[in-house]
């Protein structure tokens, strides 16, 4: 009987990259887009800077200036832009200020960039 073999950390990286890239509904694109992220908390209507780190034409994940809790309804709004959307956040990375969000209507111009 042969001992399992262990796989190098990139290769477990590359493949667990793949994964992902085959179980997202769209491609995404590396932005550092700055925008504003509004919702409701105990009845009033609370805001918070935010940055992109990537975007694809369903959400994004973003560095965020609050610390918002899983399935938070949203609102994105792009001010240079004057574009703005509905969305939730439906990811949280370890440290508080990481968050993934859903847009509601999946745009692939929203962003204003090529995906």
């Amino acid at each position: 009987m042969s001992a399992p073999t262990l796989k190098s950390p990139a290769i477990q990286n590359r493949q667990l990259e793949e994964r992902w890239v085959k179980m997202r509904s769209h491609k995404r694109a590396e932005a550092s887009l700055r925008f504003l992220l509004e919702w409701e908390e105990n009845e009033m209507r609370r805001c918070a800077n935010a940055i992109t780190v990537d975007v694809s034409h369903s959400g994004c994940m973003a560095v965020v200036g609050a610390d918002l809790p899983l399935h938070r309804k949203v609102r994105v709004v792009l001010p240079d832009a004057g574009r703005s959307a509905e969305g939730e956040v439906v990811w949280r990375g370890h440290e508080a200020w990481d968050i993934g969000i859903a847009l509601d209507q999946p745009d692939a111009g929203f962003w204003g960039v090529k995906i």
